[in-house]
């Protein structure tokens, strides 16, 4: 039987003769990448493009900078120290959130959580190995093709590696009909083994790597094997778009105004000096005069009148700005227009602010905070980023909620294997909330709706009302708006207002 997985992957000597064209081209090269340049390609190879062009991405300084901000506030740690922890669903069962807690301990990771956000962030995908991964060798598994629901039988032994990434061009998330059916891994970034006659492909089970993603609609990224009857059959492939893919064009043309303004800049601290030569001089001599003035003007000797010594004092302009030509008859046989010299204009730092601009807005960091109005590159300080961007703060929430969203399928899994289902889903994972304006106005929102209950408790009290009916419905019209939880939990409060000169309402309130 033919394996499909040679047919998901193809021939591997291809990558060594054609090798995939990064849409990139390499930020520093220059070159416009062509969209032709992806015709015919796979949606394999397009995301391993797409994989090697925000590793590219990822060395522009702006990139880097904007992608260190939102690590560093995804990870900010509680007051207990912890980047991530759970609560119990159930206030009454605090075992389970204990053991989630422990787990993060044991696994350190709030030592590799920073690293895996940049990784999240790079890609908009990231792939932590379990033990699963490490188990026999990959040789056998492909053979035999590992039963997708061997994640369903308990391992005693099983664990998650947080200390380790699979790169993500190695690895692909295939589902089928919406159910998830496993990991496709074939160590692509190993150019020994692609440039070998053959390379392993493995199948590993749905419990063996945990992907962590910034969402990852199925449908747009297909790939077509053929099952054990011969039957062609269309998997879908989870990839998620990287948060910063659109920052590619406007990088790569920003990159190549600043070359070419840099090269401007250069061409015109370009001097010339001409020199009189009259008409009598020989070249030779002509060219010695030269070399003369030339000597005179770069390099200074300057007498220590204490102790006799001298020292040279080289002009602080390049030599190689300086370009010597004789003037004959006191005509000068190159002038500054010759070579079109002029001042920047005003159309090309226009032009330049405005690339600059639409990739800031890509990245979604406030401009003050890339040093655009500040030295130390935090304008406006004080004030958390999150709170001067809407974008940003939205943006920052969204990597927190794939994180945790990450980790919860790693738990679940966790417990599956170790025969501790009963534990699935009964806890509650948090990191620090997102800081922003709305925070401000929704705490004096929540003051405001308390101290109207109030009031309005005192009001219902004094006209002698004593049904309880109408104190749950008072607190209930007053707090649903801004504490909605317990608005609607006032209608299973116990409230007693047969209390002694209405003094103590009897039920806690």
């Amino acid at each position: 039987m033919a394996s499909w997985f040679d047919r998901l992957f193809g021939d591997p000597k291809q990558y060594s003769k054609t090798p995939i064209l990064s849409r990139l081209r390499a930020i520093v090269g220059g070159s416009i990448y062509r969209s032709g340049d992806l015709r015919g390609a796979s949606d394999i190879d397009n995301i391993r493009t797409e994989i090697n062009v925000m590793r590219a991405l990822y060395k522009d300084a702006q990139v880097n900078t904007a992608i260190s901000y939102y690590a560093t506030d995804a990870t900010t740690p509680n007051t207990m120290g912890d980047i991530i922890w759970a609560t119990p669903t159930d206030p009454k069962d605090k075992k389970i959130a204990d053991i989630v807690n422990d787990l993060f301990k044991r696994w350190k990771v709030n030592d590799y959580a920073r690293s895996h956000i940049i990784e999240l962030l790079v890609y908009g995908n990231l792939y932590i190995p379990t033990t699963e991964v490490y188990r026999g060798s990959g040789k056998n598994q492909s053979h035999q093709l590992v039963a997708l629901d061997n994640n369903t039988i308990p391992q005693p032994t099983y664990d998650i590696i947080p200390s380790t990434i699979i790169p993500p061009e190695d690895i692909v998330h295939i589902w089928y009909q919406g159910e998830p059916q496993g990991y496709v891994y074939q160590n692509y970034s190993d150019t020994a083994s692609v440039s070998s006659s053959k390379t392993d492909t493995v199948l590993y089970p749905e419990s063996s790597v945990i992907h962590f993603s910034l969402g990852g609609l199925l449908g747009k990224y297909t790939v077509s094997g053929k099952d054990e009857n011969g039957n062609v059959i269309d998997y879908d492939i989870q990839f998620a778009e990287p948060m910063f893919s659109g920052a590619v064009q406007p990088t790569q043309t920003l990159s190549l105004l600043e070359d070419a303004d840099l090269l401007s800049s250069l061409t015109r601290i370009v001097r010339i000096v001409a020199v009189e030569c009259g008409n009598t001089l020989e070249p030779d001599e002509i060219r010695q005069n030269l070399q003369m003035v030339k000597d005179t003007i770069e390099q200074q000797l300057a007498l220590n009148t204490s102790d006799g010594t001298a020292q040279s004092f080289v002009n602080p302009q390049s030599p190689n700005n300086l370009i010597y030509v004789p003037k004959v008859n006191g005509s000068d046989p190159i002038s500054v227009t010759d070579l079109n010299i002029a001042a920047t204009t005003e159309g090309d730092n226009k032009l330049l602010d405005y690339y600059q601009n639409k990739k800031l807005s890509v990245l979604g960091v406030p401009k003050e905070a890339m040093n655009f109005s500040s030295a130390e590159g935090l304008g406006g300080a004080g004030a958390v980023m999150s709170q001067r961007s809407a974008l940003y703060a939205n943006r920052l929430a969204m990597v927190e909620t794939a994180y945790m969203n990450g980790w919860r399928d790693a738990i679940n899994k966790y417990f599956c294997q170790r025969n501790m289902s009963g534990f699935m889903d009964k806890y509650t994972l948090h990191m620090n909330p997102i800081i922003t304006q709305m925070d401000q106005v929704m705490s004096e929102k929540r003051d405001s709706a308390i101290n109207q209950a109030s009031t309005l408790i005192d009001l219902i009290k004094g006209l002698g009302i004593d049904d309880a009916n109408t104190f749950k419905q008072a607190l209930t019209e007053t707090l649903t708006q801004a504490l909605p939880q317990t608005g609607a939990a006032v209608s299973g409060w116990d409230i007693d207002v047969t209390s002694e000169g209405g003094e103590d309402m009897g039920g806690g309130f």
